[in-house]
């Protein structure tokens, strides 16, 4: 599969024009061209479409580009609702609807799969759609130019700040906060977290504001007829879109034997959102994470929600745990975006465990 995969020691800034014919999608939120049998990922372009691009990145085997002008357009691109898509950095897909983003990404999926994981399938069933397109993120860390006054987002493959007043994927109260404090006395020193709740609580990470508290939050999520609190701290990691999560949980929950005889393991586990849901469903679950500051919350998760089934956490890293736990009948996997590490992946080959159930947020490391 074509991915970028930027070596800064072997890629170098350049400026050159082109006039470029967009093939196809490729992983990363780029599409491709080629000149000169030379591979160029294009960013903010559509197959099909004829554009004046910038090259902006070189290496010896490719370069990275932006479109200057849509000279022919595909009959699929829409207009952004964000004005700054194609400058700050968070979204890639804004110039198509979120029908095609769909498409899009499972005809990559199956891309993946195939090129680098050589497995073949036929086709993704049970896409799950987010119930909303916009306005989802419970979480955003913003950028921040002192100097300059901006407060952001990194342009893409750049460090340069892109000044924003509004983010249409972050939730309302993140979008208020964040012009909170830029009506505030002291402009922010450095980098800072927003979060906010279903309820609307919203907190402020690593700066002193007027108005908001630096402290962890709590969210309540429902699924699987649950009904679960979890606290999160300010250095814990909890999925962003809390529209998705339910159905998420759901999803998974479904794998498992509804008799509740199976003994579950979370690998990657953060806080507990997973291990706590499915220990409803499994004879014992133990949930195991590396960051202190999750597994001390999930323990407190357990508290709070006066749990009593057969659900525990173990701070350690994953691959040095493995070896020393009986063998478990399902495997939840939940890695960060490199994937699983080597060791962890030669246990799971002698435990061959029942199932594995794998989320991942980057199909290239799964496929592999």
């Amino acid at each position: 599969m074509e991915e970028i995969n930027f070596n800064p020691r072997k890629i170098k800034s350049v400026k050159e024009e082109k006039i470029l014919n967009i093939e196809k999608f490729a992983n990363e939120g780029c599409s491709i061209a080629h000149d000169e049998n030379k591979v160029i990922f294009v960013r903010y372009a559509l197959p099909g479409e004829k554009i004046k691009a910038n090259i902006y990145r070189e290496t010896t085997s490719y370069s990275v580009a932006e479109p200057i002008e849509i000279i022919e357009a595909s009959p699929r691109r829409i207009k952004p609702l964000c004005p700054y898509f194609g400058l700050c950095g968070g979204c890639d897909y804004q110039m198509m609807d979120y029908k095609l983003q769909l498409e899009t990404k499972a005809k990559l999926v199956l891309e993946t799969f195939r090129k680098i994981g050589k497995i073949e399938l036929s086709d993704l069933t049970g896409i799950i759609e987010s119930p909303s397109f916009f306005n989802y993120r419970n979480t955003e860390t913003f950028k921040v130019d002192p100097k300059n006054k901006k407060i952001g987002f990194f342009r893409k493959d750049t460090k340069f700040v892109v000044d924003i007043e509004n983010c249409h994927l972050a939730m309302e109260k993140i979008n208020i906060a964040l012009s909170d404090i830029r009506k505030q006395k002291d402009f922010p020193p450095h980098n800072f977290k927003v979060r906010t709740t279903n309820s609307g609580d919203t907190v402020v990470n690593f700066i002193k504001t007027e108005k908001y508290e630096d402290r962890p939050v709590y969210e309540t999520i429902k699924a699987a007829e649950k009904e679960i609190k979890f606290k999160i701290s300010k250095d814990s990691f909890f999925q962003v879109n809390n529209y998705v999560v339910p159905l998420w949980l759901e999803k998974i929950i479904s794998f498992i034997d509804p008799d509740g005889h199976e003994l579950i393991y979370d690998l990657y586990c953060g806080i507990g959102l997973i291990t706590i849901f499915v220990s409803f469903f499994a004879r014992k679950t133990i949930g195991i994470e590396i960051a202190k500051s999750s597994v001390l919350d999930a323990n407190h998760n357990i508290e709070i929600n006066h749990i009593n089934s057969n659900v525990s956490f173990i701070n350690a890293p994953v691959e040095e745990k493995l070896k020393d736990l009986e063998k478990a009948d399902i495997f939840i996997i939940d890695p960060p975006r490199k994937g699983m590490d080597n060791n962890c992946i030669n246990a799971l080959r002698e435990i061959t465990p029942k199932k594995i159930i794998y989320s991942s947020c980057k199909p290239a490391t799964m496929a592999r």
